[in-house]
């Protein structure tokens, strides 16, 4: 079930994806000649074909049920009129390209919000259980209550206070507590439990929503921050000093979302809102065929007042493009010979 429903959330993303296009595109008076749900052929069985026409625009369902497709009138050859995404403006293709991950990010955006507005923030541990002869229950910590400070680190993160509790084996701090509404401070000396600091609490993620505004600035600095970790891995990759970091594919990426669909629906969302924004994040990479190379021919087209030689952005987005699909076949390859050797 969890592979099943990793396969649904990676369709959509990318569908939304190519909606962001499709809607962009009706705005700036081009023509859509055809959007797919999924990839491949379009389904047939015996004379019934899968397909419909709708405003000038033939929808169709395809039988891989990954993704989707926004096919453009001139985008792929040098057509020109009305209509067509070759005679649009500049300012237009510039709108039309980053439609696509402007829906990622704002796909990534909404998945947060409601994780963080309804679901809690699961970056918050909360109390779940205490354990004897620790010194949790002499601390007078109940179950629920949320560690939010450790002596002079605030932090909703948990991430960020164990470290301190860790290293501070029989040596007392201070513990900053939110229960329900009330925040206080309570006293402790973690045991000293071979040599690493112990409270003696089992942890699980808070349950407890936030505010409206609190989720909308979580929201936004989540995304942020993983913009930026982002681009510094394209940094260390680009200068060869990934370390360990392992890339993984299309088949990795499911087998990641398929286990944490089976860990909890919050983590399966996590999951989904951040391969959302980083599709919107790795389609704005200034490489034809990516949307972000549409966008640099745009500028440049804008900059100069003089359009781009067709057989050249084709050239280079055919290159750009067996270039990433050879890319993905190796990441792939390794994919599956990593999943068959776990």
């Amino acid at each position: 079930m969890g592979y099943i429903l990793a396969l649904l959330g990676l369709a959509l993303i990318i569908l939304l994806h190519e909606y962001g296009h499709y809607i962009a595109a009706k705005k700036s008076g081009i023509v859509v000649e055809r959007f797919g749900i999924g990839m491949g052929p379009t389904i047939k069985i015996g004379k019934y074909a899968a397909h419909w026409y709708r405003g000038g625009t033939e929808f169709c369902l395809c039988w891989i049920p990954i993704g989707g497709f926004c096919q453009l009138k001139g985008e792929d050859d040098d057509e020109k009129g009305e209509g067509t995404f070759n005679s649009a403006s500049p300012m237009a293709k510039f709108w039309v390209s980053f439609s696509g991950p402007f829906a990622n990010f704002l796909t990534a955006f909404a998945i947060l919000f409601i994780i963080f507005s309804f679901l809690g923030n699961p970056l918050q541990m909360q109390v779940h259980e205490l354990t004897d002869g620790y010194p949790a229950i002499e601390a007078g910590i109940l179950p629920g209550d949320i560690i939010i400070g450790v002596n002079d680190i605030q932090s909703e993160k948990w991430a960020e206070l164990q470290p301190t509790i860790s290293e501070n084996p029989g040596q007392p701090i201070t513990l900053t507590i939110q229960r329900d509404h009330d925040i206080f401070t309570t006293n402790i000396v973690p045991k000293d439990d071979e040599g690493i600091g112990m409270l003696g609490v089992v942890l699980t993620p808070s349950q407890q929503p936030v505010g409206f505004v609190k989720s909308v600035q979580m929201s936004l600095t989540m995304m942020k921050d993983f913009f930026v970790e982002l681009i510094r891995f394209v940094g260390k990759a680009v200068t060869g000093n990934l370390g360990g970091v392992q890339v993984t594919g299309p088949v990795g990426i499911i087998k990641m979302a398929g286990e944490s669909a089976n860990a909890s629906a919050v983590a399966f969302l996590f999951f989904v809102a951040f391969l959302s924004l980083n599709l919107g994040i790795f389609n704005l990479f200034p490489i034809p065929p990516l949307d972000g190379g549409k966008i640099v021919f745009a500028a440049y087209e804008g900059i100069t007042k003089r359009s781009v030689n067709k057989k050249v952005e084709l050239t280079v987005s055919t290159i750009g493009f067996m270039l990433l699909i050879g890319i993905l076949l190796i990441v792939t390859y390794k994919d599956i010979v990593g999943l068959f050797l776990s």
